[in-house]
């Protein structure tokens, strides 16, 4: 999918594997080292008392000590919670084992090796091989420390045996390296099980993280996405409190279509890069950013105060709008801002969002930089969500009305044409003018409805005309792209059992200068079936003459702005008359809107204009009226011809 996820560049993104707790031998429960300082207590002073061994009791006195620093040190070691702190510690806990793991040693040994009761020997033993075997198995994470363990407690027991030279004992010294071998064997296998639950541990919590960074960042730009951007921003709100400003910006990008269609979908990749690194560059650290959309980015910055947004956004307006080059072409990439505050214009996050993108829609409707939100956006979105609704229940009831306004021939004073107009009477709001909803419907595609609907109402109703009537028609843009636009407009005319050759689609300039290609294809399909075209509102355009050039029409309507109004003076009327004299030699009629006086229609027809349309003539009126208006022209036509 062009422009959304590839590899992850992350700037500042955190290590895949961060540091956590791991199997630990320092660390032993509380309760298990309590019970096993007691018992390494307990077991030496026994031997020492009953034996009644002065050496002994030494020894004893010495394991009380030893048992105690170390009981002291792990407990400490417990509390701690800090790695640092954990790590200064771990030597002392290390020499305070491994002091007790050759005290022990050497204890069994002596008892091994002095004159008393055998079962205090074997007490002594049994301990010392015990505890050798536990701290094997309890080290197992670090292999080379549990061998030193075993080695200190049972070396000096295989001496000892080997010094007293009874067959047991020396059974016992023949033993001992075997259970050492196992022991160590044992140590291995479960060091290799704790390595492998660690690396698999590690590399499960690297994806995890991975997953969750892909989960709140947008893949190509590294910023935050959607959900990346809520979160950031509630914790924002969280720290701050809910008094804190914090201005929103929501951005949209400029020309990143045209790149994408010109220069191919990784020129505008790099094109999105591009902006992601001016806008970390440019904004605060503590700033909250994040790409939402195709060509949508977002910031989030805490401001002491309005006049301090105000200058962030022009800064951030300039940075961001500067040229950039790629592939070898100049790119003008700018933007357009919406700016809303939290905690004056919103007071929750989706409020805030609302606002913000209100505040950009306005801006790009103004071809504006930036614009701040305020109130009277809402109200006005508001309506014009409730007029595309009340537009999209009237076209579906057919509750439009389709009128019809005459074209007369300057020549005879007779109705040649009649141009169908669209009026929408609304039940509460009364009149809504067509520069109102025309618009509107152009803006929602809400215009491909309206106007196959008015072309077939308009095309039943010039049926019943007589023969000679032609009926005009206006087309947006957006009825000509669409797709079979020809082909609906030809069965809309056999429906209504109307002549191809009788109907004239009237279009503007606008048409041209956004689809050429398709405009060309639409007019060259229904000229070849007959049917007239006229370029209306002449004049206002960029290039009319070349489209003149281009496209064949039958007719040209000079916009009413030169025939009426505050600009009408000799300059207009001289244009009126270089028109028409183009009219005649390119075999085309003249159109003059809105006229309004007898003396506008005389000076037009001096002009060389050939037809009129205005108030002058009849305002637009129903398919009734336009009946009538046949009626009653045909009706003083006959008295004329009666009376010569």
């Amino acid at each position: 999918m062009p422009n959304s996820l590839e590899t992850i560049p992350p700037e500042g993104a955190k290590p895949a594997i961060q540091e956590r707790a791991r199997y630990d031998s320092y660390f032993v429960p509380p309760v298990g080292l309590v019970l096993a300082s007691l018992a390494n207590i307990v077991v030496s002073w026994s031997c020492a008392l009953l034996s009644g061994s002065r050496l002994l009791f030494v020894f004893a006195l010495v394991m009380s000590l030893i048992v105690s620093f170390r009981l002291i040190t792990s407990l400490i070691y417990q509390t701690i919670t800090t790695s640092s702190a954990r790590k200064r510690l771990q030597p002392l806990v290390l020499v305070a084992q491994t002091v007790l793991s050759a005290n022990i040693g050497v204890f069994a040994a002596l008892t091994l090796a002095l004159k008393i009761s055998g079962d205090l020997k074997l007490l002594a033993l049994c301990y010392a091989l015990t505890y050798a075997t536990a701290m094997t198995v309890r080290c197992a994470d670090r292999p080379t420390l549990a061998r030193a363990h075993m080695a200190f407690a049972v070396v000096p027991v295989f001496v000892a045996a080997l010094y007293v030279g009874t067959p047991s004992s020396l059974i016992l010294a023949l033993v001992l390296p075997g259970l050492a071998m196992g022991m160590d064997s044992l140590t291995q296998t479960v060091h290799r099980s704790l390595s492998n639950i660690v690396r698999f541990a590690e590399e499960r919590q690297a994806v995890n993280e991975q997953y969750h960074f892909l989960a709140l960042h947008d893949g190509l730009t590294g910023l935050l996405n959607r959900d990346g951007f809520h979160l950031s921003l509630e914790d924002m709100l969280r720290e701050r409190g809910s008094e804190q400003r914090i201005a929103l910006l929501w951005f949209d990008l400029h020309h990143l279509r045209d790149v994408n269609e010109s220069q191919g979908y990784a020129a505008g990749d790099k094109l999105l890069c591009e902006m992601a690194r001016r806008l970390r560059a440019c904004t605060p650290d503590d700033a909250v950013l994040a790409r939402f959309g195709s060509d949508e980015f977002l910031l989030a910055v805490p401001v002491p105060s309005r006049a301090d947004s105000e200058q962030l956004v022009l800064s951030v307006s300039d940075h961001l709008n500067r040229p950039l080059r790629l592939d070898y072409a100049m790119v003008e990439a700018g933007t357009a801002i919406g700016v809303a505050i939290f905690g004056e214009d919103a007071t929750t996050i989706s409020y805030l969002m609302q606002a913000a993108n209100i505040a950009l829609m306005q801006a790009k409707e103004q071809h504006a930089r930036f614009c701040y939100y305020i109130p009277e956006m809402s109200r006005q979105r508001a309506e014009r969500k409730e007029m595309e609704r009340d537009l999209r229940c009237a076209l579906a009831h057919e509750e439009l009305q389709v009128h019809f306004q005459p074209l007369i021939d300057l020549d005879s004073g007779r109705i040649c044409s009649f141009e169908a107009l669209v009026r929408w009477t609304h039940p509460i709001k009364g009149e809504i003018s067509p520069e109102v909803f025309i618009p509107l419907a152009e803006e929602t595609g809400q215009i491909i409805t309206l106007g196959n609907w008015v072309t077939a109402q308009a095309a039943r109703a010039a049926a019943t005309w007589p023969d000679h009537i032609r009926l005009a028609v206006n087309l947006s843009p957006t009825q000509m792209r669409a797709p079979g636009a020809a082909l609906g407009i030809l069965h809309a005319l056999r429906q209504a059992g109307l002549a191809p050759n009788r109907l004239v689609i009237e279009v503007t300039e606008s048409v041209f200068l956004e689809d050429c290609v398709h405009a060309r294809h639409f007019m060259d399909d229904l000229t070849r079936a007959k049917v007239h075209f006229a370029l209306d509102d002449f004049g206002t355009g960029y290039s009319s003459l070349s489209y003149l050039h281009r496209y064949h029409f039958d007719k040209i309507k000079i916009d009413r702005s030169f025939v009426c109004g505050p600009q009408v003076g000799p300059h207009s009327d001289a244009i009126i008359r270089a028109v028409a004299c183009m009219g005649r030699k390119l075999g085309m009629e003249i159109v003059a809107e809105g006229i309004e006086t007898a003396e506008q229609a005389t000076s037009l027809h001096r002009a060389g204009c050939t037809l009129g349309q205005g108030f002058f003539f009849s305002r637009a009126v129903s398919a009734q009226g336009a009946q009538d208006l046949l009626d009653q022209e045909m009706s003083e036509l006959s008295r004329f011809r009666i009376a010569n």
